[in-house]
């Protein structure tokens, strides 16, 4: 009876050891970010709408923008931003949407990378600062 009580137990902190392992495999790499001071959150949600109100008449110019906005908040929110691999998914795909472009000047390849800098904006500032003024349409 012994025996079978200490395989049970080698078994159970086996699969404990599994199970943390996992959790720390899944969590290594991935950076947690700060939130931005209520300053800086309202210094964006104030600037972002210009930068989407530009992609009307120039997309291009708007996607630069919107990507140096990205990078700004995620460096203040301490984002690793030198790693691809590390990087946080939006602005990740935001950049290859538009390498993937290559030039051509696609406006739904920049509306795409629109939608993914927009996403990196809202949870940095948080979607309900961010609301339109009555009258106003969101884009993008």
């Amino acid at each position: 009876m012994s025996q079978v009580l200490v395989i049970a137990l080698i078994a159970v902190v086996a699969i404990v050891l599994i199970a943390i392992t996992l959790v720390i495999a899944r969590t290594v790499g991935k950076t947690r970010l700060r939130a931005l001071p209520d300053e800086s959150r309202g210094r964006y949600a104030r600037m972002w709408p210009g930068v989407e109100a530009r992609f009307i008449d120039e997309p291009a110019t708007a996607v630069q923008e919107a990507d140096k906005v990205a990078v700004m908040i995620l460096s203040e929110r301490g984002a690793n931003l030198t790693d691809e691999q590390r990087m946080p998914e939006d602005l990740r795909r935001a950049r290859s949407t538009t390498r993937r472009d290559q030039g051509r000047r696609d406006t739904e390849a920049m509306r795409l990378a629109m939608v993914h800098y927009k996403a990196i904006v809202e949870d940095a500032v948080g979607s309900s600062r961010r609301a339109p003024e009555a009258g106003q349409r969101e884009m993008a």
